[in-house]
């Protein structure tokens, strides 16, 4: 019996062998449906990304990015490529209606891929589809009614888009729907909320633009567990039937809530940013005992800290009070604030020392824009999980902590803006270290070449000196260098040059002589032009990942939480000079990029090469020595937004080539000895006379005319030739006084000449004398000279 049954399942394996398995091998993905995706692939700007594996002739089943299939009958059920930016193939193209050749199709994700056009019509036949995600596109016109024939659509997602007009009042008809999303549009009219049964989250940011002034003409279903409002007055009404609510943010919000109004539900998260609270700290918080996130930024709350926040909610892991009056010192303990690993207190009024102790477990630790004095203390050192610590715009003082060295993990340090002295500490090393505007000193830390790690370098405005090492070419991952305000001295190193991801060169106000190097040309970063992008993700914001994982840990089962996540306040700030402006960006995004060698003793003409930097946005060279013409080539430099050549020895023409600038917004060119007609094309005639003055021989809108000028232009110096200005003029003035005093030599001795070669001229000379004095002078014509 057990031989009969071993030999049956052999044979019926080897049926499934022969049969099934070949059968399966030819399900390949319907023709219809690769051409489909294939006629979306060409209506989109493409590279060898992403959609590279999207070949015809191949199955998109099992070899295209970003396609999913049914495992029975390869039909394509999910589309999803989200994030895919342009250096992974997605560039920018017009939404298509090709998807609505996909009838099986259950997800539809295309975030932030840079599509353009309106929303398909067609889409509405897509009866299968589950979730419709367009967010962070540049999508226009109107969400069309046939949306709302998706009877099985649990997610909608159009955020973050340009849409307009008004929402279709059937999308209450949706009853599957869970997540609604309508962010940052330009929707009017209005929506009526409470036919959506099964609505789990609602993210409405900017919601007065659906004609909502308060929160009495909502109308939420109780199955609301995750809400984001913005820019409409709250009342304690529109809580009363939403039990099961576990997240809440709002922003730009009036809160008027009853002192004595106690909250149904108990919230695992909380984010009131930027709004009208009373000035104080709402009472209602005190009944939340299951707080995993609190954040009440930017709200004008005046007061101290309470140490209820952490007492109250043992599992609270971040907390962020930033931007408010908060006074007195910080009162966070380690044992009763053990959880807390995110810890914002920023731009408050907090005075005294740091805690001796803090939580074991902090990732990021901000406490910058306060009036907090003393040491740096050591125990800072004890926080081996500490990712970022940022002290800057406090009274610190002292030297900077050795033990600093020690940390593992850490990815940005700023002790900025402080009263820290002493040089920096051998092996200090981030992958941003910002140290500006403090009082220290010495050499470049020579050390810091090796930290293979750093992207942003900052020691602005402090006392270093020497020369730049070579060495600083060993950064390889160096993204921004800020080195202005100290005193270093010698030339450039061509090394700094070979850092190929520079896109921050700032060493102005410092003695560095010597010519500009003409491999300039080699930074890479500067060389590609780029579009609107992104706050570069290693440098901003390093922590989100941290938020979203514990969250989607603890609540898992209510879907994604990327709309929900807000900002926490920490940044990479940036200052740069243009226009003898200095400007804050407080983001260091990753399209900005520019160069600023000025006040230094440069020397030498203005490399061409600069040309090559076509996505270059700032330059500034002014307060140097630089000789020679404008190099043509500037020209080239299709995204240069700001250009100061000011106060050098700049001669000829301002290149034709100027008008090509149509992004160039500010312009310096002022106390040179430029000549010839200023360009009359593209943006130069939007520059007023300050752009040009300070050039006598330059003429042409929008200088004032002046006929006596000559029509000449002055003669070309010598660049090699041209030597330091005053030390032209002292050697000027002996000179001068010695051609005065030949001259006065040699015109006595021809006139002592004259008198005595002949007799004849003599009289005649003399009689001529006489004559000129008599008509000069009429009382001694009679008197005999």
């Amino acid at each position: 019996m057990a031989v009969a049954s071993i030999k049956f399942t052999f044979i019926s394996a080897v049926l499934v062998t022969l049969f099934v398995s070949p059968c399966i091998g030819l399900l390949n993905c319907p023709t219809e449906e690769s051409q489909a995706l294939l006629s979306f692939k060409a209506a989109v700007n493409v590279s060898d990304g992403v959609l590279g594996s999207w070949v015809n002739g191949t199955d998109c089943c099992s070899k295209w990015n970003g396609i999913s299939c049914n495992n029975l009958t390869n039909h394509v059920e999910r589309v999803n490529l989200s994030d895919y930016h342009a250096e992974q193939g997605v560039q920018s193209g017009i939404m298509s209606g090709s998807f609505c050749n996909l009838p099986f199709l259950k997800y539809l994700i295309l975030k932030n891929i840079g599509l353009t056009g309106t929303i398909p019509s067609c889409l509405g036949k897509l009866s299968h589809l589950q979730h419709l995600r367009l967010q962070k596109n540049s999508l226009s016109g109107i969400v069309p009614a046939v949306i709302c024939q998706l009877s099985n659509v649990s997610y909608l997602d159009v955020s973050f888009n340009q849409l307009i007009g008004m929402l279709p009042s059937c999308l209450k008809n949706l009853s599957f729907l869970r997540l609604l999303a309508l962010s940052f549009n330009k929707f009017q009219g209005s929506l009526q909320l409470s036919g959506f049964s099964s609505l789990e989250q609602l993210y409405a940011r900017n919601f007065s633009l659906y004609n909502y002034t308060t929160s009495s003409q909502l109308a939420l279903p109780s199955s609301v567990k995750i809400l984001w409002l913005s820019s409409i007055t709250i009342s304690d009404t529109l809580f009363h039937n939403l039990a099961d609510l576990k997240f809440l943010v709002l922003s730009h919000c009036v809160l008027n809530i009853s002192t004595s109004w106690f909250p149904q539900f108990q919230l695992g998260g909380i984010d009131i940013s930027s709004c009208s609270i009373g000035g104080r700290i709402p009472e209602w918080l005190f009944t939340q005992y299951s707080l995993q996130r609190l954040t009440l930024a930017d709200d004008n709350i005046v007061g101290e800290i309470p140490s209820w926040f952490w007492e109250n909610n043992p599992q609270l892991y971040m907390l962020n009070l930033s931007g408010n009056h908060l006074f007195g010192s910080l009162p966070i303990q380690p044992r009763s604030a053990r959880w807390i690993t995110l810890l914002d207190v920023s731009r408050n009024e907090l005075t005294g020392h740091m805690p001796s102790a803090l939580p074991p477990d902090l990732q990021l630790l901000m406490v910058n824009g306060n009036s907090l004095i003393g040491n740096i203390p050591t125990s800072l050192c004890d926080l081996i999980h500490l990712e970022k610590l940022d002290l800057s715009n406090n009274k610190f003082s002292g030297n900077i902590t050795t033990c600093f060295t020690s940390y593992k993990v850490i990815q940005v340090l700023n002790l900025g803006d402080n009263r820290l002295e002493g040089s920096i500490p051998q092996g200090l090393c981030s992958s941003s270290l910002i140290l500006r505007n403090n009082k220290l000193g010495g050499p470049f830390p020579p050390l810091i070449t090796n930290c293979k790690t750093l992207q942003v370098l900052d020691i602005g405005h402090n006392k270093f000196a020497g020369d730049i090492p070579r060495s600083i070419g060993n950064l390889s991952a160096l993204q921004v260098l800020m080195m202005k305000g100290n005193c270093f001295r010698g030339s450039i190193p061509s090394e700094i040059f070979q850092l190929k991801k520079l896109q921050i060169l700032d060493l102005s106000s410092n003695n560095i002589s010597g010519v500009i190097p003409h491999s300039i040309a080699s930074l890479q970063a500067m060389a590609v032009a780029r579009e609107e992008g992104h706050v570069l993700s290693t440098l901003l914001h390093p922590f989100h990942a941290i938020v979203r994982n514990k969250l989607q840990r603890s609540y898992s089962e209510l879907g994604p939480f990327e709309n929900f996540m807000s900002e926490v306040s920490s940044r990479d700030e940036l200052y740069m000079t243009v226009k003898d402006l200095d400007l804050h960006y407080p983001y260091i995004l990753s399209t900005l990029t520019g160069i600023d060698l000025s006040n230094n003793r440069l020397n030498g003409d203005v490399p061409f090469e600069f040309g090559k930097l076509k996505g270059l946005r700032f330059l500034n060279l002014s307060m140097n020595n630089l000789s020679g013409v404008i190099p043509p080539s500037f020209g080239e430099m299709s995204q240069l937004e700001s250009l100061d050549l000011s106060t050098n020895r700049l001669y000829g023409s301002i290149p034709p080539e100027f008008q090509s600038l149509t992004s160039l917004e500010c312009l310096n060119l002022s106390s040179n000895n430029l000549s010839s007609n200023i360009p009359q094309g593209g943006q130069m005639i939007t520059f007023d006379k300050t752009s040009y003055s300070g050039n006598p021989y330059l003429v042409g809108r929008p200088l004032p005319k002046n006929c006596s000028w000559p029509k000449f232009a002055p003669p070309h110096p010598s660049t090699n030739d041209m030597q330091d200005t005053n030390e032209d003029y002292r050697n000027e003035i002996p000179l001068f006084e010695i051609g005065l005093g030949l001259s006065h030599v040699v015109g006595f001795s021809f006139v002592m000449l004259f008198r005595a070669v002949r007799t004849k001229w003599r009289k005649s000379y003399f009689k001529q004398v006489d004559k000129i004095l008599k008509l000069l002078f009429p009382s001694i014509r009679n008197k005999r000279l």
